[in-house]
């Protein structure tokens, strides 16, 4: 079976597939967002055939890297708005006794 005699729509499905599988295997977004539009490429061309490829693969890079930039700024404000796991204070995981103590001799102390 030739793989390129097949409708563009499938190859494009196959390609979106495969981009999909890549993305799990990895940590980034970049594949996630070019299987996104190379799925939207694949719907494209299944309703309207015969599209010349430049058009398929213009359509594939503007939209996969639009949604990659999109995933990326939104995972960045995400870990923004994240409290930080080593802003770690000791004296609030004490109990609330201890920390009265603690208070309490600090300021006999005159600390």
């Amino acid at each position: 079976m030739d793989l390129f005699a097949l409708p563009d729509w499938i190859i494009w499905g196959l390609v979106a597939i495969v981009l999909v599988v890549a993305e799990m295997l990895t940590t980034v977004y970049v594949a996630l967002g070019f299987a996104i539009a190379a799925a939207v490429v694949a719907l494209v061309t299944w309703l309207f055939p015969g599209m010349h490829i430049f058009f398929q693969g213009l359509i594939w890079a503007s939209i996969g890297l639009i949604v990659w930039l999109g995933l990326s700024r939104w995972h960045k404000l995400r870990r923004k708005a994240r409290r930080d796991i080593n802003d770690f204070d000791s004296v609030s995981s004490l109990p609330r006794a201890d920390r009265e103590r603690r208070d309490a001799m600090r300021s006999r102390n005159g600390d």
